[in-house]
């Protein structure tokens, strides 16, 4: 431990993962009608965290909870522990460490364990490692996170890389780089009449031409690629005293609930047979102890007690328009009720209220496999109601003065802004009052912008607002 890593030599981009948030993996789990550890109390470990912004980001919303992240990065750990000092959170640490101490030295238990890139990117002593490490500390009715690139898209993204490889053979540094943002391009040019199979490894070359350096050097060009099948990933688990969960990603919701009753092998084997039919290319499997016998019909009492949120724009009575784009609902009640919840955003509304028969809870999972809705455990941890000493995340007033490109929300969402908004942030630390706000607004360059009032209520809408 303490020598130098490849992510010391080329930093990682950091970035948060919404669907990693403890919140999330509750609901999912109360869909299968499993009990979860309460998110907002909870213990958290995140394995090969880098920086261990993810953590920090659910962190500076749940300070009842606690959270570790480790890395065998000396530098990706002291940036780190730089936003986190920065930020006053004293419910994360962020540590030096190796996963294969961790396996087989650790103490203690967790109630959701994150891996998240790391699996199909390093050797199998590391990968049995991780099983080991999970299987020694997960709680008893905990979760465990791993994201992996997946077969079978795994295999079109080999071959990419076996020819990204040939092209690079001998270069080093910038140059490598720089010729395997060119080859990619190149590559991934459509060409008249050429074969399905090249239209189909130039598309996958396409998003990998436009990733920044530090994504691409480990993601596609590390020593180690090794894509896994969800069955692989399941036995290995298997193994363990783990068992397959479900898939975190919403649009995977039905691998493990396929809607009858099924025993654990099947889902898998189903799951995967999917898995070949759609060409999956990654995959975020969520495993828990075995015995624990999830449901694979979802559970209704699960909307008893969930939340749910949409960041909509409601344009008509039946019409929305989402990031991904417009769409209509013509059921009236469900209409209505994303409406709500997009005037609410980013506020989280109860299903009691709406999903209250099978129909309904069936339309809810229907958005929810789409993107359009999202699942919670818990509520939102901030306010959009602001007091009249309105107080701005911590980490995100960290981040603005570290001079950090890119913010994360409350929701662990990623937020830019230029100057004006960044600035009224870092003055949002809970000891001005608005009209205090406003006076230090007005003596800035940036005063004609907007009102203090509507800078605060604005903000407080982007979910940056504690209190």
């Amino acid at each position: 431990m303490g020598e130098a890593t490849s992510y010391d030599a080329v930093e990682y981009p950091a970035s948060s993962y919404p669907t990693t948030h403890p919140s999330h993996l509750a609901a999912l789990a109360a869909l299968h009608g499993l009990a979860a550890p309460d998110p907002q109390t909870c213990r958290v470990l995140e394995i090969a965290g880098g920086d261990g912004i993810n953590l920090a980001a659910m962190a500076a919303g749940l300070p009842q909870a606690h959270f570790t992240s480790f890395d065998l990065s000396t530098a990706a750990v002291e940036r780190g522990r730089r936003v986190v000092a920065a930020a006053g959170l004293t419910n994360v640490d962020i540590v030096l460490g190796d996963l294969l101490d961790w396996a087989d030295g650790a103490e203690g238990q967790y109630d959701y364990i994150i891996a998240h890139g790391l699996y199909a990117w390093v050797p199998e002593s590391v990968r049995a490692a991780m099983w080991r490490l999970v299987a020694r500390v997960l709680a008893p009715e905990g979760i465990a996170f791993v994201s992996y690139n997946a077969q079978p898209g795994g295999y079109l993204r080999m071959a990419v890389r076996d020819m990204l490889l040939h092209a690079l053979d001998g270069l080093e540094g910038d140059a490598r780089m720089a010729k395997a943002h060119a080859v990619l391009q190149a590559y991934s040019t459509q060409r008249e009449g050429e074969r399905l199979t090249q239209q189909a490894l130039r598309a996958v070359a396409e998003p990998m031409a436009l990733k920044n350096d530090g994504s691409l050097f480990h993601d596609e060009l590390g020593e180690c690629y090794a894509p896994q099948s969800l069955v692989q990933m399941a036995s290995a688990a298997g193994s363990h005293g783990l068992a397959f969960l479900n898939d975190a990603l919403p649009k995977m919701v039905t691998d493990g609930l396929p809607g009858e009753a099924l025993d654990d092998a099947e889902v898998v084997r189903a799951a995967q047979a999917s898995d070949y039919e759609a060409v999956t290319f990654f995959h975020q499997s969520l495993f828990v102890r075995e015995g624990r016998a999830p449901c694979r019909v979802v559970d209704p009492a699960a909307f008893g007690h969930l939340l749910a949120s949409a960041k909509l724009e409601r344009k008509s009575a039946t019409e929305f328009v989402h990031e991904e784009g417009p769409f209509e609902i013509d059921d009236a009640a469900m209409a209505d009720f994303l409406g709500e919840m997009a005037a609410a955003w980013p506020e989280r509304l109860p299903l009691a209220r709406f999903a209250g028969d099978a129909e309904k809870q069936a339309g809810v999972l229907e958005l929810y496999q789409n993107g359009l809705v999202q699942l919670h455990a818990a509520p939102f941890p901030g306010t959009t109601a602001p007091g009249d000493a309105p107080e701005a995340s911590a980490l995100v007033r960290a981040q603005v003065a570290l001079g950090a490109p890119i913010l994360f929300s409350l929701d662990m969402r990623v937020v830019t802004m230029p100057p004006g908004p960044r600035h009224f942030l870092s003055l949002m630390d809970g000891t001005r009052s608005r009209e205090q706000l406003a006076a230090d607004w007005g003596k800035s360059e940036f005063d004609d912008q907007v009102s203090a009032d509507d800078a605060i209520a604005q903000l407080a809408k982007a979910g940056l607002v504690l209190s």
